[in-house]
């Protein structure tokens, strides 16, 4: 396994190109609180700054991950656009759908027995339901839309075809919607730790406030990799064709 001191440049690459590099990087950056997927655009320096965070500390944590070849089924970037596209829609797509209902039930409850004497869970509730109903809608808007545009524009790459400008104006236009609102997913999950202080339950709290805040933290986990797998590999990928 190869764990050696990274190159030196790596803190002027952006912290979305090192997560899709090595995945790994994700959890050193879950742990000093950096964005990677929705804010994965600006460089490790720049995100350190933001987050008053040592960068040579970061650097440290990141030279200690493995940093052999990613095995086959973990190596997105080599992944063609409709492959990647079928494990999202497969693997994070399915995970909202089949789990918001279930996360919203411990939500609801959480919020009627405790909501008077921690307020806080009053709020989690209302920005989860707004949350779910926007994720929905947005997934809706990837699958019968952006997702076919881009396998559309990638086969005709392929084919040596033209691409008509509309088509490109329209994708670009699609790429620039979905970000915005994986920052807006982003923002409420953010905002949702902030009230659960850091999903973590009071002292002698029942078992569905427990597993509540456990489905919680499950699910931002799971955005995280989702959005960073769309704003950071596959439409970076669908920019290169247009």
């Amino acid at each position: 396994m190869n764990t050696g001191i990274l190159a030196s440049n790596l803190e002027k690459e952006t912290v979305g190109e090192i997560v899709a590099k090595n995945y790994h990087a994700a959890g050193v950056f879950r742990h000093f609180g950096i964005d990677f997927c929705c804010g994965g655009d600006i460089s490790l320096e720049e995100a350190c700054e933001k987050r008053n965070v040592d960068t040579k500390k970061v650097m440290h944590e990141l030279s200690h991950i493995p940093w052999d070849q990613p095995s086959a089924d973990e190596n997105y970037q080599a992944w063609e656009p409709d492959f990647l596209i079928d494990h999202i829609k497969n693997t994070h797509h399915r995970f909202v759908l089949s789990k918001t209902d279930e996360i919203l039930g411990y939500a609801a409850k959480v919020e009627k027995v405790h909501g008077q004497s921690r307020p806080e869970n009053v709020e989690i509730f209302h920005i989860f339901k707004d949350l779910t109903k926007e994720l929905l809608r947005h997934l809706e808007d990837e699958e019968t839309r952006v997702f076919p545009l881009i396998e559309e524009i990638y086969s005709k790459r392929l084919k040596g075809q033209e691409i008509p400008v509309g088509q490109i104006d329209a994708l670009q236009k699609e790429l620039d919607d979905m970000v915005a609102d994986h920052e807006g997913a982003g923002d409420a999950m953010k905002t949702i730790r902030q009230l659960s202080h850091n999903f973590t339950p009071p002292e002698g709290a029942c078992a569905t406030y427990r597993i509540f805040y456990q489905n919680l933290e499950g699910f931002e986990k799971d955005l995280h990799k989702h959005v960073h797998l769309e704003n950071n590999i596959l439409f970076k990928k669908a920019e290169k064709y247009i």
